[in-house]
């Protein structure tokens, strides 16, 4: 008898399991709407370096960007044939509230908070600084991933609100408090979820010294009340080993084996919105900044001087600098209109 050849056919409604994660589109990707009051209530900066800087002061402004980060231009890339004006005129466009410069002299670095599009400006000497490479070195377990950068810092206010300062010509606390609170953006209480503040940023005014220490923190969230050994048992990473165990009890009776330097230090513990308490432990991530106030402007890097530290003008010499200062910019919205009309 011949061979009777039988046709394989597939079956219906069979389909093979999906291997994997959905493939995300990123670079056709449509980004997320985002309504028109949350892009005005949000503050958004531009992180930038003007003249020659130390490679120092380089990674000093590529850690500030990751400090403000997801409102800044990570990438945003700088030339030399690019002045200040550039980036004003563009801020608008992609909504930029605020301008952070860098610049430095023989004497020492400074830091220029510009309040965008018509000022203030603030100039503060940077005494001294550390960058974030620097400070989890010093550590023996580094907190901090790329999701922690995915919202924006809490940030923390202290000391603007005490006594008065000592010092002689002290700079203006409420000026400077205003500045560095429209950096981020303001927290919605009703809407509040703990689970998202992974980092926070820390100002502290010191009136004896006269200067504003800058921290940047991350949080690590854990529930309060639970030993060591159970507590490792319920985190989603970093799984303990058990492997040389013989009951699980012996894991847990013992503390959950050797604790870590992160470990050793007590959690603090908060009121959670869902009722209870939560474990809250901050771990440093860097950078680290010393900031002293040197003048404060009007207008964006041009302006009448609101106040100098080491200058003093009679009230004469500021009504001449101020009218200085409306003549350039009245020569400055001429020139303007003239290139206005040549281009079209």
């Amino acid at each position: 008898l011949a061979p009777v050849h039988c046709e394989e056919r597939p079956l219906l409604g069979f389909r093979m399991p999906q291997q994997g994660r959905k493939r995300k589109k990123k670079r056709t990707a449509k980004p997320e709407e985002i309504s028109e009051k949350e892009l005005k209530n949000t503050p958004r900066c531009f992180v930038l370096k003007r003249g020659a800087v130390s490679n120092h002061v380089r990674d000093l402004v590529q850690d500030m960007r990751e400090v403000m980060s997801p409102n800044c231009a990570k990438k945003l890339r700088e030339s030399r044939i690019n002045r200040l004006e550039d980036f004003a005129a563009v801020a608008g466009h992609f909504n930029v509230s605020h301008l952070i410069l860098f610049t430095a002299t023989k004497a020492a670095n400074y830091m220029k908070l510009a309040k965008l599009p018509q000022g203030p400006t603030l100039t503060f000497r940077i005494d001294s600084f550390s960058l974030s490479r620097d400070v989890r070195a010093a550590q023996k377990r580094p907190r901090g991933g790329a999701r922690d950068y995915t919202s924006a810092p809490l940030q923390v206010m202290n000391g603007f609100s005490g006594k008065a300062s000592g010092v002689e010509k002290a700079s203006p606390k409420e000026l400077v408090a205003e500045m560095f609170r429209g950096l981020f953006p303001a927290v919605d209480v009703p809407n509040f979820n703990q689970s998202e503040v992974r980092r926070t940023a820390l100002f502290n005014y010191d009136p004896e010294a006269d200067v504003v220490y800058f921290r940047h923190y991350h949080v690590t969230q854990s529930t309060a009340g639970l030993e060591r050994g159970v507590s490792k048992l319920l985190r989603t990473t970093r799984l303990p080993k058990l492997g040389r165990k013989e009951d699980i009890a012996d894991f847990v009776l013992g503390g959950g084996m050797a604790a870590s330097e992160s470990e050793n230090e007590q959690p603090v513990e908060a009121p959670s919105i869902g009722g209870g308490k939560i474990g809250v432990r901050l771990s440093e991530t860097g950078p680290r900044l010393t900031l002293q106030l040197i003048k404060a402007e009007e207008g964006v890097c041009s302006g009448g001087v609101l106040y100098h530290r080491f200058l003093t003008k009679t009230p004469t010499q500021q009504q001449v600098l101020e009218e200085k200062a409306r003549q350039r910019r009245k020569l400055k919205e001429r020139n303007e209109k003239l290139e206005k009309k040549v281009g079209d």
